[in-house]
């Protein structure tokens, strides 16, 4: 009876929402039975409680839909923040239950131990002391620029000088970068940076102003002989060489010795690289081997420093004494999230996903598997009238695409983690700790460049091991890496209010197709069209700038206003393709089509705008406007602002 009575006050606080007619059956999910009506119900109550009936959905959807999202959670928050900080806490509670349960399972499990005692080393800082980083450093073997440029380097601060990284070409292959020094990035010698810099060296250092003034003139040096002769032109400088083609080339440098030094491994001569220009490359060296010694390795840590400290969630700058004891466990929480990726998500893997994995992989990869087939059929049509082997090669890359749930390697063993772990070094010192987890990641790269391992190389390239560099907006939402021609779906947007496995359909591909929709249509946008399906760039954009269609649909869609033009083109193709995909018939656009455009909402709400994304409401607006689909639903007059006379065509 009680279960009833729930069920009448959820149906009367609903009562806004027509909910009599919609579709409650379970899409992809491999029941019989009906959706949670429990669940579906108390979902829509807490929807409408961000909505603003009174305005006209017709003149402006995010306020109706999203107008009172303020209200109920405060400024400055979205519903990625809330979900990010969802999983934050979740981490916080797993450590903490660790602490005090010295018997549980997971002390048994790879990575666990390592990452409970990383976890106390962050807990446990007080006032941040930078010089003690410099202090774990080895010491150079001797005081050549390079020694110490190539140390640094393995900790991922590699920017200045000479540019030695390892990147990832396509989406089965790194190779080892040699670059100039990046003239973009200034050193900032804080108060901060001189002082911990200057304890380290036992006082013995110039003046901050003194100092300040020897590297901006060492820094406008550099930058004269780094920079390009045409900076504007997107012509390809790097080329391919040798290790024994780049000695003979250039020989200034002995680039066995510091390739060997700086990638911690060995190189054969017919070792391949992508190089620089080398007539830059070559005045470098030369200045700075004719440059005070003691001035450049100076230099060197004061960038390091810098380095760190930008670092995002680095615990060490972001944490004050006012920080609650509880705000200092999520800040580290936060920080390990980025500086050791991949045992993090074994831990939340482990601990709280797989046992909804199956369940969730089965809708999500069902709706992934009809978007593509749908995708596919579009490309078929050719409605931009392409040439034949654009067609054929789009097509291919709409078969090529991927889906990885969690960003986790994919059917990884065990051991394949406590290998990954098995030079990674932990103890009770942060300090000392930080630099072996970045030491571990880079090191991991480099590893993977040079061997030639087949199971190890598979399991890599199945996942997206990101760096501790990562800025947050890309790893909290869904994503198109186009070097592997994979969407990842972080753990961060497989629960509420973006996705669940019991999800009635309006509310499904209301949020997860048109989130998938927006990620596959990033394939074809106008920065990542020119990858194909295995990660290789190349010409399609030259093509497609001769096709008239396509010009047309991206000027029309290339408004002075817009931030990003591929956000843009990715939300309006992504959007028309969901609705391709779900709602085509009359019928289940009037009995599903309210709820559907409602969740679609729920991601854009409280969405401030960033350096590559319009403002929520505006992409949800601009979105939705291009959609007659909408405007029948809300029965929208012609002329308003969502359903304007004109619309722009793209996919």
């Amino acid at each position: 009876m009680k279960r009833l009575w729930g069920i009448c006050l959820l149906l009367a606080s609903v009562q806004g929402l027509p909910t009599n007619q919609l579709n409650q059956s379970c899409r992809h999910s491999g029941e019989e039975s009906p959706c949670s009506r429990d669940l579906n119900l108390q979902y829509i109550q807490r929807m409408e409680s961000h909505m603003r009936p009174e305005l006209d959905a017709c003149q402006d959807f995010h306020g109706y839909a999203c107008g009172n999202w303020r209200s109920v959670y405060g400024a400055g928050v979205s519903a990625m923040s809330l979900s990010g900080s969802h999983i934050d806490q979740r981490y916080v509670d797993l450590f903490e239950r660790l602490l005090r349960e010295p018997n549980a399972l997971e002390h048994r499990l790879p990575m666990f131990p390592k990452l409970l005692r990383y976890y106390e080393s962050c807990r446990a800082l007080d006032k941040p002391r930078l010089r003690r980083y410099l202090s774990h450093l080895p010491v150079p073997a001797t005081n050549h620029w390079l020694e110490l440029m190539a140390i640094l380097g393995r900790y991922g601060c590699h920017e200045h000088y000479l540019k030695i990284e390892v990147i990832q070409h396509n989406a089965t292959q790194h190779m080892v970068v040699i670059q100039a020094h990046e003239f973009n990035l200034r050193l900032n010698l804080s108060r901060t940076i001189y002082g911990s810099l200057r304890r380290y060296m036992n006082n013995k250092l110039p003046s901050l102003s003194q100092l300040r003034i020897q590297f901006r003139q060492l820094e406008e040096t550099l930058e004269r002989l780094s920079r390009p002769k045409n900076i504007n032109s997107d012509e390809e400088t790097l080329t391919v060489y040798t290790v024994e083609q780049l000695q003979r080339d250039l020989p200034a440098l002995n680039w066995t010795y510091a390739l060997e030094l700086r990638l911690n491994g060995t190189y054969e001569a017919s070792h391949q690289l992508l190089v620089d220009e080398l007539p830059r490359l070559r005045q470098l060296i030369e200045h700075l081997d004719q440059t005070d010694a003691r001035l450049l390795q100076l230099y060197s840590l004061s960038r390091f420093l810098q380095h760190l400290t930008q670092l995002p969630h680095n615990p060490v700058t972001s944490r004050t004494n006012s920080n609650s004891d509880s705000n200092s466990a999520v800040s580290c929480v936060q920080h390990m999230r980025k500086t050791l990726y991949l045992p993090m998500n074994y831990a939340y893997e482990t601990t709280y996903y797989a046992k909804q994995r199956a369940a969730d992989e089965r809708v999500i990869f069902g709706v992934f598997e009809e978007l593509k087939s749908q995708l596919a059929q579009l490309i078929k049509e050719n409605g931009l009238r392409l040439d034949a082997n654009l067609v054929e090669a789009f097509q291919q890359k709409v078969q090529g695409l991927r889906l990885n749930v969690g960003n986790m390697p994919q059917n990884a063993t065990d051991q394949f983690y406590a290998d990954c772990e098995q030079h990674w070094q932990v103890g009770n010192d942060f300090y000392r700790n930080h630099l072996e987890s970045l030491l571990h990641y880079y090191g991991h790269l480099a590893e993977l460049e040079r061997t030639a391992n087949a199971t190890k190389r598979q399991l890599s390239y199945s996942f997206n091991h990101h760096g501790p560099t990562l800025l947050d907006n890309i790893d909290a939402t869904p994503y198109f890496y186009c070097l592997s021609s994979i969407i990842i779906m972080p753990y961060a947007y497989v629960q509420l209010p973006f996705f669940h496995a019991q999800f009635w359909p309006a509310l499904l591909y209301g949020d997860l197709a048109n989130t998938l929709g927006h990620e596959m249509l990033h394939a074809f946008d106008t920065y990542f069209v020119d990858y194909d399906a295995q990660g290789v760039l190349r010409n399609y954009s030259d093509q497609l700038r001769l096709n008239s269609r396509y010009v047309a649909g991206v000027n029309c869609l290339n408004d002075t206003d817009v931030i990003m033009l591929n956000e843009r083109t990715a939300d309006i193709s992504g959007t028309r393709l969901a609705l391709k995909t779900y709602m085509q018939h009359p019928a289940e656009r009037r009995h599903n089509g309210h709820m559907y455009f409602l969740q679609f909402a729920q991601f854009f709400c409280g969405e401030e705008a960033d350096i590559y994304h319009d403002t929520g409401s505006k992409r949800l607006n601009y979105a939705l406007a291009q959609m007659p689909e909408f405007a029948e639903v809300f029965n929208c007059r012609p002329g308003t602002p969502m359903n304007p006379v004109e619309r722009c065509r793209y996919w």
